[in-house]
């Protein structure tokens, strides 16, 4: 199991092109490390050090004037430089993406860079699956398999190699055909489909051959990603649960957990609302044409969660007796938990301990540009 903390960043900048324009922007993003969990201090890096390194570095970039054709993804290619000038040795910087006040933008990884473009549009559908009965349609989709249908307002990414131009001309035909309709009766492509996200997501990158993944996003918490040359879906979910911890190690002496967890190391425990986003893989199920059972993924996610909503985890929670209930431990118990239930089809688990720290355990084997941004 690999395990990334990540750290929310934001700056502001003014930018001047070769043909001499001038514009500006508000920019966001994430910057993260990998490495194995520390077994002493819990820790893959301590995101305080992280934030310490990433404001070093955006010295040279907020509130300056970016020139040298400052798209997205120079910018992110330059930002990434300047945060790895700042890691000390040892420490490799594993994912940055940056993005436009909630617009496209870049993702960079070791292995791989891509454009990140968005857009959104507003339509409804109806969930119904032709090759299930009356009866199972109405079990498995409850309300969503109602005849009048409903709505939803999407949000889509799209991941675009390198050598593409990020030009909204591209996605704009894709948008026109979907925006406002009623997805199950106007668009003829899904004729006798089950209108599902995953079918949408499949028919935004059929007519975007040059996309490498096409994620959309439902609700704010539920969205269908389509992977065309792997033929693979994602479905990532999230859930909540508030609980209290304290960061304390029993290896160390006070003195140094106290320096290495600040407020964090106090005797009274703090709490959190954490988010938690679980992602599931695999293929279509011939029957219903989705590629995971959302009501079986809910149950089984609320099972491990259901031990950690309302309680202290250090001591609720016999893993954390003896070892810190840092971020990067919690994501690693929670991928452990998920996969004795999911199995193979867990393809990853993201963490939020507060809006701006994130923490990712994935399985071996999983790399690529999947997007940061929340």
């Amino acid at each position: 199991m690999n395990v990334t903390t990540l750290k929310r960043f934001e700056f502001s900048a003014g930018r001047q092109w070769a043909d001499g324009r001038w514009d500006g922007s508000n920019y966001v993003g994430w910057a993260g490390v990998t490495g194995p969990v520390d077994a002493t201090t819990g820790m893959v890096v301590n995101v305080t050090d992280l934030k310490h390194w990433l404001n070093a570095a955006l010295e040279g970039f907020d509130h300056r004037t970016l020139t040298n054709e400052p798209t997205h993804l120079n910018v992110a290619r330059a930002l990434r430089q300047a945060v790895k000038n700042e890691l000390p040795p040892g420490l490799s910087l594993a994912a940055l993406e940056l993005h436009e006040w909630e617009g496209d933008g870049a993702v960079l990884t070791p292995d791989s860079e891509a454009h990140i473009l968005t857009f959104g549009f507003s339509a409804a559908h109806r969930t119904h699956a032709p090759h299930l009965s009356t009866a199972e349609n109405a079990r498995l989709y409850g309300r969503c398999n109602n005849p009048a249908g409903h709505g939803h307002n999407y949000r889509v990414e799209i991941s675009l190699p390198v050598h593409c131009t990020p030009d909204p001309a591209l996605w704009r035909p894709v948008w026109e055909q979907l925006d406002h309709r009623n997805l199950s009766q106007d668009v003829p492509e899904f004729t006798g489909r089950n209108v599902v996200t995953e079918a949408i997501a499949q028919y935004i990158a059929e007519r975007l051959p040059e996309a490498e993944r096409v994620r959309v996003w439902e609700t704010a918490d539920f969205f269908a990603e389509y992977v065309p040359a792997a033929d693979l879906y994602r479905l990532g979910r999230r859930y909540r649960f508030n609980a209290a911890h304290r960061l304390h190690s029993p290896q160390l002496s006070d003195e140094a957990n106290r320096r290495l967890y600040g407020k964090c190391n106090r005797p009274e425990p703090h709490g959190h609302n954490y988010r938690v986003e679980v992602v599931v893989q695999g293929s279509l199920d011939a029957r219903t044409e989705t590629a995971y059972d959302l009501g079986c993924l809910d149950f089984e996610v609320s099972q491990v969660l259901g031990e950690l909503d309302r309680v202290y985890l250090d001591q609720a929670v016999p893993e954390f007796w003896q070892t810190p209930s840092t971020g990067e431990n919690i994501a690693a118990y929670l991928h452990r938990k998920l996969m004795q239930r999911l199995g193979r089809s867990l393809a990853e688990v993201r963490l939020w301990e507060t809006p701006n720290n994130q923490f990712v355990a994935r399985g071996v084997g999983l790399s690529g540009t999947h997007s940061l941004f929340d």
